[in-house]
């Protein structure tokens, strides 16, 4: 007899680990988490500095720079605000970068 398959089993033509490898460690991330960098080394704030301003850990903020997090856009805003930037520039960088086809 042979064995069962289920109805419900999920059929995925691309492996999941496939799916799951978005965003955050794309070429456009990469651009925008090193501006972010930039600005809050500028601003001469220390990470846990930053992070205690914005009520985050400071691991936190640091998978966001080390491209170990994805960058959530309210997170994003609130941390241009902490380290007195303006987050339209951090866009822009973004935005470019997916114009350029980078």
């Amino acid at each position: 007899m042979a064995p069962r398959v289920s109805n419900f089993a999920p059929f995925y033509p691309v492996s999941i680990i496939e799916t799951m490898k978005s965003s955050p460690y794309s070429p456009q991330y990469e651009q925008l988490r090193t501006w972010l960098k930039k600005q809050r080394e500028a601003s001469g704030l220390t990470l846990r500095e930053a992070s205690l301003a914005m009520g985050r850990h400071h691991s936190v903020l640091g998978k966001m720079e080390q491209d170990r997090r994805k960058i959530e856009v309210l997170e994003f805003v609130r941390y241009c605000q902490v380290l007195g930037v303006d987050p339209h520039e951090g866009l822009d960088i973004l935005i470019n970068s997916l114009e350029d086809g980078d």
